[in-house]
């Protein structure tokens, strides 16, 4: 039991360490941050909005739960980071339920703390993006609709009816709760939270010739009542919604390489097993002594798991669309495949085997070493122990956010606009106009709790490819925060209110131009800004503290 404790406290404080202590890592994490800062300012929970624009390249739910947090804590980075960290633990939770369902009480914490240690469980529950909330709808819904094919069934996978009125009854509830599941990953993330599940679940339902038992007129009725509401009053709100998420983001995403996110077809043989580590070789050894042993019947569990694992890396594989996160949701099928494995394998049985962020590295490096001396230490210590087992194999993972310190702010002030943003509010008030030449941050809004006024040509900068499709219509909102490619130069010729001006670091006219009249504020490796501009007494003080321009 002091093992079970420490390996606990190890997964928890790996969590927890430190989960503010570096920026917002532009793209993902500065625009998701910014949509959620901008829901709670304007208390508007169905339409999410970025930089004042709608934003409806992913669905509400995700940023109404970042937003909430921001409600109570203020709109900083550890409210942001406090949305992921929430759904992992309640998919850990989900997940330590199915593994008393799969293979009793004993697997529960194993299972957990399987998934909890690989890098991707770990990383992207500490990440301001959606796929730790697509995680815990997958296992929920796939938990559901799990129960609802094998209850009444024995432990053969024998079809059983002492009750049958206490398991209809029991099925018509999993069935509900993976329907339920099913519609808040919709809100989550689109269909492709509805397809998942379906393409894991349908198959093993016929396999198990019950594929009735996957719905019913209520738990689909529940979907229905989930789903629809937001997307009528999307409909309502925003012009052509339906197309764009049904055809643009989904359809068009997988289908075809236009969007940009395409990669080889071995993509994800190479992305899996480095999310899965180290117990993706834990299951791969066991599954091979599992095999190698006695001749066994096929165990359903296993089955259903290998589904879970195979049938979404295959869609994945074939689809034009390739990120790596798209593998997070089967990482509890793998602390599933782990925790059933282990009932039968003890730790001995095991196979054995023989610039600024470049600064940081080798120290990285050094610790995590360190800390695998450490859990190689305790493995031979608590040898033919199976608490043993998962706190070495769990500890390197856990340590990461701890050891990792160090190299992740470095990547942070690289990659977030923390810098430009303080640069900004130490020389500019709340009255000055931020524009970006060309040029937007996406975590630039978030950092100074203010929207920014964008020149540009094609509105590609927003990474939103609504605002893309549609930028002409959104510039002419009355609210707007687009402007022309050019405009950006009349505003620096008639300045009538202070300006800064934000232009990455390559566009060397934009940046001549802005340097004959006005003074450098900051200077990252991928963007400067100068200014401000403007005849306010504001702009002569900081003026002056540079040096003489001409006026603005």
């Amino acid at each position: 039991m002091p093992l079970a404790a420490l390996t606990v406290a190890v997964v928890a404080a790996g969590f927890l360490y430190q989960i503010d202590g570096y920026a917002l890592l532009d793209p993902d994490e500065g625009r998701n941050a910014e949509v959620a800062r901008e829901m709670a300012a304007s208390n508007d929970y169905v339409l999410p909005r970025l930089n004042g624009l709608p934003y409806v390249d992913k669905p509400a739910l995700f940023f109404a739960v970042d937003a909430a947090f921001m409600e109570v804590l203020g709109p900083t980075v550890f409210a942001a980071r406090l949305a992921p960290l929430l759904f992992t633990l309640l998919a850990l939770g989900a997940t330590g339920l199915f593994a008393r369902r799969l293979w009793g009480t004993g697997s529960a914490w194993t299972a957990v703390v399987a998934t909890a240690t690989t890098p991707f469980v770990l990383a992207y529950s500490r990440t301001v993006i959606f796929d730790s909330a697509v995680m815990l709808w997958v296992t929920l819904s796939l938990f559901g609709f799990y129960r609802a094919v094998e209850d009444g069934r024995d432990d053969s996978g024998v079809a059983a009816a002492p009750n049958r009125g206490a398991d209809a009854r029991a099925g018509d509830w999993y069935r509900a709760l993976a329907w339920g599941a099913v519609g808040l990953g919709v809100l989550t993330k689109g269909p492709v939270a509805l397809a998942v599940p379906l393409m894991i679940a349908v198959p093993y339902a016929v396999w198990r010739r019950a594929a009735r038992a996957l719905g019913d007129p209520v738990s689909l009725l529940l979907f229905v009542a989930i789903v629809l509401p937001w997307v009528v009053a999307m409909s309502r709100d925003v012009p052509g919604f339906l197309e764009y998420a049904l055809v643009t983001e989904t359809a068009r995403r997988l289908a075809t390489p236009e969007l940009g996110r395409t990669g080889p077809v071995w993509y994800f043989l190479a992305i899996f097993p480095a999310a899965a580590l180290p117990w993706a070789v834990v299951a791969l050894a066991g599954g091979v002594a599992t095999r190698r042993g006695a001749a066994r019947p096929i165990d359903r569990r296993m089955v259903f798991l290998g589904l879970w694992i195979l049938v979404p890396l295959i869609f994945f594989t074939l689809s034009q669309s390739k990120r790596p996160q798209y593998v997070l949701p089967l990482m509890p099928a793998v602390g599933l495949a782990v925790a059933g494995l282990l009932r039968h394998t003890i730790a001995g049985s095991l196979p054995h085997a023989p610039g600024e962020v470049a600064v940081r590295i080798p120290a990285t490096a050094l610790g995590l070493g360190t800390v695998c001396l450490i859990a190689a230490a305790l493995a031979w210590v608590g040898a033919g122990r199976r608490w043993a087992a998962l706190v070495a194999l769990s500890l390197p993972v856990a340590s990461i956010p701890a050891v990792g310190l160090g190299l992740m702010r470095a990547v942070g002030e690289d990659r977030s606009a923390l810098a430009l943003a303080e640069a900004i509010a130490g020389a500019a008030g709340p009255e000055t106009e931020v524009v970006g030449v060309g040029a937007f941050p996406l975590s630039l809004p978030f950092y100074l709790q203010r929207h920014v006024t964008v020149s540009t040509a094609d509105g590609a900068e927003l990474t939103s490819n609504y605002v893309v499709r549609n930028l002409e219509a959104l510039r002419r909102m009355r609210t707007t925060t687009l402007r022309g490619p050019d405009w950006w130069r009349e505003a620096l010729l008639s300045c009538t209110r202070p300006r800064v001006f934000v232009v990455r670091v390559v566009d060397m006219d934009a940046r001549a131009a802005l340097e004959r009249d006005l003074p450098l504020l900051v200077l990252t490796r991928k963007y400067a800004v100068f200014g401000p501009c403007g005849n306010g007494l504001l702009a002569r003080s900081v003026r002056s503290r540079f040096g003489p321009t001409a006026d603005g």
